[in-house]
């Protein structure tokens, strides 16, 4: 679902009618808010000058709901570009460009914002240097053709796959492994692709995968054959993915506090009651 607010209804029907897709005009910005997993992607039309409030709506939202990107529709100003990243806002687009850019600046941002968004908090984390060049590579690359191996990411980043796949279990907090990982990938690929209106074959086709191949990987990851994948909301796909592949990446210490765990404690050695 896509959600719009605008500050007039003319501004609202221009970007209803540009958009063409399941659109939810709202009237009252606390319907914009909320935990709503069925929000793909939130516009706000505001005519220049933005009010202040507009700029605090945006980082609310983003923080009510991360996963859905916040493009902002408005004039030409200079100071409107430091928006981006600043509020929250992925992506401007000008209110003479609606017409022909809108739709397809909304169907790019809910393909990448959240593949981008973890790259970006794992090249920031302190995981191996190795891990923090890869695993950013395969999550952009997951937006449009994602990494079909360990060997191909090994061979992109110019590393072998023992040392990746070496890393990747050393690091991570669970039992994900590289090569799930990498999987998961492809299925939030093929699931965007699948949920654009192709069918399963020909998903298979931009991705290099057969269509029973793809089943099987997502019959690992989620756990689901594709008939019940494709009914699965996006961003209960994508907050799966978090919660399975991306936190425990980034929750770095979990594997140090493990093997502490494990290690048996070590004990004072008896005190000797022989007398020099």
């Amino acid at each position: 679902m896509i959600r719009v607010l605008a500050d007039s209804a003319h501004d609202a029907a221009l970007i209803e009618e540009a958009v063409r897709d399941v659109v939810q005009v709202v009237a009252r910005t606390g319907t914009l808010t909320g935990h709503d997993v069925r929000v793909e992607c939130v516009v706000l039309g505001c005519r220049s000058p933005v009010p202040t409030g507009r700029l605090e709506l945006m980082r609310k939202i983003k923080q009510e709901v991360p996963w859905a990107p916040i493009i902002v529709v408005t004039d030409p100003a200079p100071d409107i570009v430091r928006w981006l990243g600043e509020t929250g806002v992925s992506d401007i687009v000008w209110f003479d460009e609606v017409r022909t850019d809108l739709r397809s600046r909304i169907e790019a941002q809910c393909r990448t914002a959240a593949l981008f968004e973890w790259a970006v908090e794992i090249e920031r984390s302190t995981l191996p240097p190795v891990l923090r060049s890869a695993l950013p590579h395969s999550l952009r690359a997951a937006t449009d053709r994602p990494v079909r191996s360990v060997k191909e990411l090994a061979d992109a980043v110019r590393r072998s796959p023992v040392t990746l796949s070496q890393a990747f279990r050393t690091s991570v907090a669970g039992e994900s492994t590289l090569s799930r990982f990498l999987g998961a990938l492809v299925i939030l690929r093929a699931h965007q692709l699948r949920t654009s209106g192709l069918s399963w074959e020909r998903v298979g086709e931009p991705l290099g995968f057969t269509r029973q191949t793809i089943h099987q990987k997502s019959k690992r990851w989620p756990g689901r054959p594709l008939k019940q994948l494709a009914r699965m909301p996006r961003q209960h796909l994508l907050a799966k993915f978090k919660s399975d592949h991306v936190e425990p990446l980034l929750n770095g210490d979990a594997p140090a506090r493990r093997d502490a765990a494990q290690r048996p404690v070590p004990t004072e050695a008896p005190m000797s009651t022989n007398t020099p």
